[in-house]
């Protein structure tokens, strides 16, 4: 008898997930500024899905657009 690699199956049948990105507002990322293309690392405070944008706050307490499909978790 053949044996079936059964890890991810129900039944005997495959099963995928999407996987989704949400940003959690109070962690540390990095992002492309939206407006003059430069890097800024801050804590995300908001973000906009109706246009893609992300706001973050920087050490110096600023306040910064970013595009939201540029932010990455800073380890």
């Amino acid at each position: 008898m053949a044996e079936r690699d059964l890890r991810g199956t129900w039944k005997g049948r495959e099963k995928k997930v999407k996987k989704t990105f949400s940003p959690l507002i109070g962690m540390v990322y990095e992002g492309t500024n939206k407006y003059f293309g430069g890097q800024v690392v801050g804590v995300l405070m908001n973000v906009y899905t109706d246009n893609d944008e992300a706001v973050l706050r920087t050490k110096q307490g600023v306040f910064t657009s970013v595009d939201k499909n540029t932010l990455k978790i800073v380890a």
